[in-house]
């Protein structure tokens, strides 16, 4: 059966890519192993492995494999600022929802989010875990909040929700340019995570926190 990729624009229609789009946007996608630290949550069945297509390619792209748990659902609502967000299914099925629409993707699916589109997703079985590539268009500094808050999550169980909280909101306040929370003015989170960065500050939470370059 022919691969369809469900791009998704900001007025909420999805657009099916013509063949050529398509190979195009395969030829894009540039191989490399898996190098780095796997961000393993054992406890919610979620694994993300990035590989080393950020240096390979000066920051133009990133990208890893993801595995999400039977049933299990990725990270909330959320919309990156200034990139594009790809996923391409390798095995099971993906509920995707972007500004408020559904998307259902398999194996061979490609989901295209593009800039400050809201969007969340899960794996859409109970029995079979989800496996897919997903990159980021420009790279920017998401690899860095993800090892440094998957880190985190791992040592405090193998699960997102046992972050700690004021070296999280130190993160999430440092990436606010590029990242934020659906359902929230974006006002209120810089003054929430702004007022929990200064406190991780002030009490040296976020003195175990290496800030790239790019964010200091």
């Amino acid at each position: 059966m022919q691969n369809n990729i469900d791009r998704l624009s900001g007025h909420n229609a999805i657009q099916i890519l013509t063949r050529v789009q398509v190979e195009t946007l395969h030829q894009q996608k540039t191989e490399h192993p898996i190098s780095k630290p796997a961000i393993d949550l054992w406890k919610i069945g979620e694994k993300l492995e990035f590989n080393d297509t950020r240096e390979q390619t000066n920051g133009r792209r990133s990208e890893g494999i993801m595995t999400i748990g039977p049933g299990r659902k990725g990270p909330g609502a959320h919309a990156h600022t200034k990139q594009l967000e790809g996923f391409e299914v390798i095995s099971g099925t993906m509920v995707a929802v972007v500004n408020g629409k559904d998307v259902i993707a398999r194996a061979g699916d490609t989901i295209i989010v593009q800039v400050n589109e809201d969007h969340s997703f899960k794996n859409g079985s109970t029995t079979e875990p989800l496996v897919a590539k997903f990159w980021y268009e420009p790279a920017l500094n998401t690899e860095w909040m993800l090892h440094t808050l998957g880190a985190d999550a791992m040592k405090n169980g193998g699960d997102w929700d046992k972050l700690s909280i004021l070296p999280a909101m130190f993160v999430f306040y440092k990436m606010r340019h590029e990242y934020r929370l659906s359902g929230l003015p974006v006002w209120f989170q810089n003054i929430m995570f702004g007022f929990g960065a200064a406190i991780a500050t002030w009490t040296g939470a976020a003195k175990k926190i290496q800030l790239p370059t790019t964010l200091k």
